[in-house]
């Protein structure tokens, strides 16, 4: 195992250009206009006439709000837009005593539209990334790691048995950007909503992973057929399938390969026979994995755990596999921990996909800022911003506009070689 990883981390890229240079990214005092420039492509369900707030303003005072962790409820939001109302007039997002109540944000989470509050911000992020990737690498052959995964909102339930939402998320975790937050009913429909979102996505070059809940041979069929990977894990739920993985693998012990990585043990098999029936669709490999990484806690028990992949490629397996969990252990807990998105009290699923939508841009800003500060962890960044969200936009917003980060790109990369 080298050094060389294939998949693709692309903050690592962000860090290479301009890490370098976060003592002259300069905050720049104009960021809230592109950002409120952004946020304006928002489509405004209120009539006109009877407008007080602009819309991308009151958006804008959310964000800077959530990046706080501090939007738990539309009551608290509400109260700190109160107390702290010079500083949000001293951006320019209040004009004189006019200032948004908890209803006027309650009646924009009830009806806006949270995929275009999404997709302006992640385009533009987006294509952020990909031109500094550009800049550093011919990544053609690199793979992104695509994950699904749901997290429940533990604040919307009620105690006369209401339900807490469960929000199923997809994140390209190789950019730290979430493609999609879908409120659901329960656990089992994350299955059908994981393939239907699947279907969307062009998926060469990517590998899709997700536990065993999505372990399904219509899942895997359409991966394939968007010129996609995929490694999922294969538990007790599919005892068949599982007993027939290990009857493999110990057939096949001599032919498989053994590979540590990362306080992991691996046993992979590349698949040299014709598929069965008893087999999973396109696979082309299984692999039994034994995890150390709980060796120095009390209740260390290592177990064998079972998967299946589509890739033949031992590195690619590995990683995949080492990787899975960055949506929960990195993603969803950073909601929780920081972003209080467990604290959430909306109950209308539109408002929790708006606040989920809120959090992951935050997430996507700070994992950036991580990055470009060259943080040991995303926690340095929050000791960093937590309390002036604004000054890391200052220095954010600007790389999200194509004139200032092609300038900026050419400027740190003249004279060096791209890396392959």
């Amino acid at each position: 195992m080298n050094n060389v990883s294939y998949i693709h981390e692309v903050m690592n890229d962000v860090a290479i250009v301009l890490a370098p240079l976060k003592s002259r990214l300069k905050s720049e005092r104009r960021f809230i206009d592109a950002l409120l420039h952004i946020f304006s492509s928002v489509t405004d369900f209120r009539q006109q006439l009877k407008v007080i707030y602009k819309l991308e303003n009151i958006l804008c005072i959310c964000l800077l709000i959530a990046m706080r962790g501090k939007f738990t409820s539309f009551y608290h939001a509400g109260l700190f837009i109160k107390v702290r109302t010079d500083y949000f007039k001293n951006l320019g997002l209040i004009e004189g005593d006019k200032i948004p109540s908890h209803d006027t944000l309650r009646r924009i989470f009830l009806y806006i539209d949270a995929d275009e509050l999404r997709d302006c911000m992640l385009n533009r992020i987006r294509d952020m990334l990909d031109k500094i990737t550009a800049a550093v690498q011919e990544s053609g052959n690199k793979v992104r790691l695509l994950s699904g995964d749901g997290k429940t909102f533990n604040g919307s339930g009620r105690t006369d048995g209401t339900r807490n939402v469960n929000v199923f998320n997809v994140l390209d975790a190789s950019g730290s950007l979430c493609l999609a937050s879908i409120p659901l009913e329960d656990k089992d429909s994350e299955i059908p909503t994981f393939k239907r979102l699947l279907k969307k996505y062009k998926l060469k070059n990517t590998m899709v992973t997700g536990d065993a809940l999505h372990c399904q041979i219509d899942t895997m069929d359409i991966i394939h057929s968007r010129g996609g990977d995929f490694t999922f894990t294969v538990k007790d739920n599919q005892p068949g399938k599982k007993q027939h993985i290990i009857d493999v693998l110990k057939f096949n012990a001599a032919k498989c390969k053994l590979v540590s990585y990362n306080n992991c043990d691996y046993e992979i098999f590349v698949i040299d026979y014709e598929l069965t029936e008893e087999d999973f669709p396109h696979a082309a490999a299984y692999v039994r994995m034994i995890s150390h990484k709980r060796a120095a806690q009390q209740d260390y028990n290592p177990t064998a755990q079972y998967f299946v992949t589509s890739s033949p490629n031992i590195r690619l397996i590995v990683e995949a596999i080492d990787s899975r969990w960055t949506i929960e252990c990195c993603f969803h807990w950073w909601k929780d921990d920081f972003l209080k998105e467990d604290d959430c009290t909306f109950m209308d699923k539109n408002a929790i996909k708006v606040m989920a939508t809120f959090n992951n841009i935050a997430f996507s800003l700070y994992r950036i800022a991580s990055a470009i500060f060259d943080d040991s962890c995303m926690a340095e960044t929050r000791l960093r911003f937590e309390e002036c969200p604004e000054k890391m936009l200052a220095k954010l917003v600007p790389l999200l506009e194509k004139q200032n980060l092609t300038m900026l790109i050419k400027q740190n990369m003249r004279g060096r070689k791209k890396t392959t």
